[in-house]
């Protein structure tokens, strides 16, 4: 399982971000940054993304 607190990477964003994979998780924050009015995604915020995806152990 992975997630990501995506506060402090998409405006307005308070959500923690839960999936079975990495590319899940990033995927579904740039389906909530899109929701939340972020109208490009840049390669900036999807690096961000992936590095702040944590893994977490069981």
């Amino acid at each position: 399982m992975y997630e990501l607190d995506c506060a402090g990477i998409i405006p307005g964003c308070h959500r923690v971000i839960r999936a079975e994979s990495q590319a899940e998780v990033v995927r579904r924050a740039v389906v909530q940054a899109k929701q939340l009015g972020v109208d490009r995604i840049s390669l900036t915020m999807l690096d961000s993304f992936r590095m702040k995806t944590q893994e977490l152990l069981n």
